[in-house]
């Protein structure tokens, strides 16, 4: 009985400082979405803020432009502190971990949307696909 008293807390406090830590996750600590790197298959590059994640696509706030870039016009993708889009569309483990450390994890609702735009000065996205 007194074995299960001493190792529960020791565990407990050894889950508890094992693994990443927020201090050094940059997305844990402001409202922010992970900092992105898109390569196109087109040429050209796009660099900016993940905002969301969707099934076909990835919106992104690229030079202060709200930007929707299909998968179908990605040739790589490296997102800051969470690794590199190694296929396109993204597995599922990996496409649910962006969608967590974005801006909009919840998605974007079209109301939601259209005041992302007019903040930014868009009457439309920026559409980026093959």
């Amino acid at each position: 009985m007194r074995r299960s008293w001493v190792w529960g807390p020791l565990l407990a406090t050894l889950g508890c400082n094992i693994g990443g830590r927020v201090d050094r996750f940059a997305p844990a600590k402001g409202p922010e979405g992970v900092a992105v790197a898109l390569e196109l298959r087109r040429g050209g590059r796009a660099q900016g803020e993940l905002l969301a994640v969707q099934d076909t696509a990835l919106l992104v706030l690229a030079r202060d432009t709200v930007t929707l870039v299909s998968y179908d016009a990605l040739k790589a993708g490296r997102f800051s502190q969470v690794g590199d889009l190694l296929e396109t569309p993204p597995a599922p483990d990996f496409a649910r971990r962006l969608r967590l450390v974005s801006r909009f994890p919840q998605g974007l609702t079209p109301d939601m949307l259209a005041r992302l735009l007019a903040a930014h000065r868009q009457a439309a996205l920026k559409v980026v696909a093959r």
